[in-house]
């Protein structure tokens, strides 16, 4: 008759609250299980995804020197018609130290990553002791080579754990002594964990010096013949820079070494400078026979100068 009792209508309430609230629920998980189809997606597309770099015959070398050669390398992304690198050819023998140089897109740290075989080239080939990298496993190739890269990835766990990612099985010693060249001892004691300290996620807790030192470090106690430094103090304020600076020319002794630098500063006493411009070698030379030419080199000499301050110094002087 359209009435309702007064005592009647909590009561509907309250049983329309209790239905409601399973409904939810069941919406919510929906909405989770949406979430984890999804994430579930992203790991089989990344298992399915087709392995590109495999491992060689694993040709044997015990030589540990180091020298490397390329020859006529080309280099594409995949799913881009550009080439990065064209037609490079150069060597680099054992234990000298080689710069790259070039403006950004040049070309440099792609070369670096061929020498680790992150890829490989479209064209040419690239020699490792005289062997083919191709030919090398993985693992043994890899051994060979420390990198020192501009963006250091950390793990959410210990300093020390991040450091011995290098090598596990290091003693005490070893790894005292790493911290101490890469200049990470103050770092290390104004810590109250000390190596013990959780870093966070990708090293959120340290700065940007303080990751680079710890990817230092972790050089230093690997001990490879083969060194690459991508922008290893790019991080680094003056001071700093000047003490890892010494460290670097410590680690480079009796290795061979490929430098990669904005800061032309940095690869002035290299015994090789090689420029790089679109992909293409277009000069190359000591620091000083680069500067008598009028190339690339000494254009980016000077517009480091002058952006630096110096705008009368003689380029000549640098």
């Amino acid at each position: 008759n359209g009435t309702l009792d007064a005592g009647l209508l909590p009561l509907l309430t309250i049983l329309a609250m209790s239905a409601f609230l399973p409904v939810s629920e069941i919406a919510q998980i929906g909405r989770q299980l949406a979430d984890t189809l999804g994430a579930t997606r992203r790991v089989y597309a990344l298992e399915n995804e087709p392995v590109v770099i495999v491992d060689g015959a694993g040709e044997a070398s015990s030589d540990l020197s180091s020298g490397v050669s390329f020859q006529n390398v080309s280099f594409s992304y995949p799913g881009r018609s550009l080439s990065v690198l064209q037609n490079l050819n150069f060597e680099i023998h054992a234990g000298k130290t080689l710069a790259l140089v070039g403006p950004s897109g040049a070309g440099k740290t792609s070369l670096a990553q061929l020498l680790m075989r992150f890829w490989d080239p479209d064209k040419g080939s690239i020699s490792l002791n005289g062997i083919e990298l191709r030919d090398y496993k993985l693992e043994d190739l890899r051994s060979r080579i420390a990198l020192v890269a501009q963006d250091t990835y950390l793990f959410n766990n210990s300093l020390r754990e991040n450091i011995l990612v290098a090598k596990p099985d290091a003693t005490e010693l070893e790894l005292s002594e790493a911290v101490k060249l890469s200049a990470l001892s103050e770092v290390i004691e104004s810590m109250p964990d000390g190596l013990e300290t959780i870093v966070g996620e990708r090293g959120a807790s340290l700065s940007g010096g303080q990751r680079q030192r710890v990817a230092i470090a972790r050089a230093f106690l690997k001990d490879a013949p083969f060194l690459i430094l991508d922008e290893a103090t790019s991080h680094l304020d003056a001071l700093s820079e000047n003490t890892v600076h010494k460290a670097l020319n410590l680690l480079k002794t009796n290795r061979t070494t490929i430098i990669i630098a904005h800061r032309l500063s940095t690869i002035r006493d290299a015994d090789r400078i090689i420029v790089l411009h679109e992909g293409r070698m277009v000069e190359t030379g000591t620091h000083e026979e680069l500067l008598q030419k009028t190339g690339l080199y000494r254009q980016l000499v000077s517009k480091q100068l002058s952006g630096s301050g110096f705008k009368n110094h003689k380029v000549a002087n640098f």
